[in-house]
């Protein structure tokens, strides 16, 4: 039997997760096919009220603006881990003989990144679900971590990510103070980063969570510094592979997995 996967957000024409999921069932050998299905944000628990029923289902990734509205949803089908209510955002619904699971893969993303970097200070731009999934999975690496975000609502969720870590929550009025740090982590869109742009400053590592168009603003003044770069293109990936092995549960080699759907994803550029 072939079995179905899908990328579930709202807009997700543009997404690039049918593109790297596919390669790697062909690189695996699995039978199973992936594509992008839009959910609109309010319809997801009516959306996986029919669909978890299916047979031929592996799960589901998400993304906006889907992360936060999942971990609400209180369903008896769905087990949500720990981990993923502490950051107040998941991005897999996976199955497994307990039945459906739901977890962060970003988490794994980012320490998957940040596994041969030495740094000591990071600085955080944007207090979203993939802000506080960097933050949670620098928790304990014992660094400097300055969050600069846009509103104050979403500080209680920043504080319950950061499990006790070395952290500051800074006005978005200072966010120009951030380029001092080792790492800057952007997870602000694309369409939304002008007032970042004109405060920029080449930092020792950027980290952009961003990757449409490419090259996004901010990463292209990075790579015009000719500063060290890891791109949304490698978020993308590091998290896809863990989201495939817990879909799929096939033994692989995880950074041969990601130089494969990194090497796919630079043919786009």
């Amino acid at each position: 039997m072939t079995r179905r996967a899908a990328v579930l957000g709202s807009p997700i024409s543009h997404s690039l997760s049918p593109l790297i999921h596919n390669h790697a069932y062909f690189l695996l050998e699995y039978p199973a096919t992936y594509e992008a299905i839009e959910v609109k944000s309010g319809k997801l628990e009516e959306f996986l009220a029919r669909e978890l029923l299916s047979h031929d289902l592996l799960g589901f990734s998400l993304t906006m603006p889907l992360k936060e509205e999942l971990i609400q949803i209180s369903s008896p089908a769905l087990q949500i881990d720990l981990r993923s209510r502490e950051i107040n955002s998941a991005n897999t619904i996976y199955r497994d003989v307990e039945g459906w699971k739901v977890t962060s893969t970003d988490v794994e993303g980012f320490q998957f990144l940040f596994r041969d970097i030495s740094f000591s200070s990071v600085s955080i731009l944007g207090a979203g679900g993939t802000s506080r999934a960097a933050i949670a999975a620098l928790a304990e690496s014992n660094v400097n971590i300055e969050i600069y975000r846009r509103s104050a609502n979403r500080d209680a969720s920043i504080i319950a990510a950061a499990l006790g870590s070395n952290m500051k929550i800074k006005d978005w009025d200072r966010c120009a103070e951030a380029w001092k740090s080792d790492l800057v982590i952007n997870t602000i869109p694309a369409d939304q980063v002008s007032s970042l742009i004109k405060g920029y400053t080449a930092p020792k590592l950027f980290l952009d969570a961003t990757y449409s168009p490419w090259p996004p603003g901010l990463t292209k003044l990075q790579l015009e510094a000719k500063g060290s770069l890891i791109s949304g293109f490698e978020l993308l990936a590091a998290q896809a592979v863990y989201q495939i092995a817990l879909m799929t549960k096939v033994e692989f080699d995880k950074n041969w997995l990601f130089s494969e759907l990194i090497g796919k994803l630079d043919s786009l550029k």
